[in-house]
């Protein structure tokens, strides 16, 4: 049996009919409105989704683009009358459907056109999984350099992914790689630069007085990782920390996952400058709070709600290196 197919239609007798006669040589599922459709895709990964044209309250072209954002990796085929057939050709050329079929269509062509569907999923999470390879051996060659080269500048971006991970986890942010991702690589700079890990670690507030090296540094990152393959987003994180913050309201999904993510290093980053100098949590965060324009409030508010529950405490032993980039490695493989 195949990967799962979902055919789409608001009248239940054609997508009964397609489920009868296909059912034996593939996994049909059936939806009989577009808000159906939406709720399954939502819950589970169809490897193809052939829907109609003409259906109440959303067309089949806005189905179909809007499943390409919920599951980019299912194959969309759209079904249209010969009157349709201009707007079938634009959602062709506007690439929200793989292919489509004119009504009615024969028995014969629909199974082909599902063949080559299946055929261009399987190519599609083919790639796929050889570039979340290339990836994962990518993010693991730059930590073990920056392990070998600059161990203090490693134990400084595993403690900043033990508290990203904190704060990513209390906002319930998507695509939480990205941020771990993001607080490991944080320090590649310092490969290159090595005097911005002094500036990181030494009696001047990077934050406030002169960001010059923390800039420069982060800049050193974002030209090392933004060409390579799904570490853009990540490497735009790292280049923006030192940016002050902004509304998230009204961004699109990327550019809110940048600013979102920046902020989160940022906060990061200047805790655990407080409390690398010997101050309790507590102390921490009440200093930043007197700063608290600096940062975002959405982040700076997730932070305080994780000092509650540390009871405010210094909780060292918590905050001391720990291998951890297999755990980061094991995150970007899910």
């Amino acid at each position: 049996m195949t990967e799962p197919i979902l055919f789409v239609d608001d009248d239940i007798n054609v997508v009964s009919a397609f489920q009868r006669n296909l059912h034996k040589s593939y996994s049909i599922e059936i939806a009989a409105s577009a808000a159906d459709a939406i709720a399954a895709v939502s819950d589970e990964s169809y490897a193809v989704v052939v829907s109609d044209l003409q259906m109440p309250g959303m067309s089949g072209i806005e189905l179909l683009t809007r499943i390409k954002d919920l599951s980019p990796d299912t194959v969309r085929i759209l079904l249209t009358g010969q009157a349709d057939l201009e707007s079938a050709i634009d959602a062709v050329n506007e690439g929200s459907i793989f292919r489509f079929l004119r009504k009615p269509c024969p028995q014969g062509v629909l199974t082909k056109t599902i063949d080559a569907g299946l055929a261009q999923h399987r190519l599609q999470v083919a790639e796929r999984d050889v570039l979340q390879e290339t990836l994962v051996g990518t993010v693991a060659v730059l930590v073990d350099i920056l392990r070998a080269i600059q161990p203090m500048a490693f134990g400084r971006s595993s403690r900043l992914r033990w508290c990203v991970r904190k704060l990513a986890l209390e906002l319930r942010v998507r695509d939480l790689w990205q941020f771990e991702a993001a607080a490991m690589l944080s320090q590649i700079g310092t490969l290159v630069a090595p005097e911005v890990l002094e500036r990181y670690v030494g009696d001047d507030d990077l934050l406030g007085n002169d960001t010059g090296r923390g800039d420069a540094g982060a800049k050193v990152a974002h030209r090392l990782l933004e060409r390579v393959p799904r570490l853009r987003t990540v490497a735009q994180m790292i280049d923006r920390q030192h940016q002050d913050p902004q509304s998230l309201v009204g961004l699109l999904a990327e550019d809110y996952t940048v600013v979102l993510g920046a902020q989160v290093l940022r906060v990061a980053g200047e805790f655990d400058r407080l409390v690398g100098s010997n101050i309790s949590f507590r102390e921490a965060l009440a200093d930043m709070q007197r700063s608290g324009v600096r940062y975002q409030p959405e982040v700076l508010a997730a932070l305080q709600r994780l000092v509650q529950e540390a009871g405010g405490g210094t909780s060292v032993e918590q905050y001391l290196f720990q291998p951890i980039a297999q755990e980061v490695l094991r995150s970007l493989r899910s």
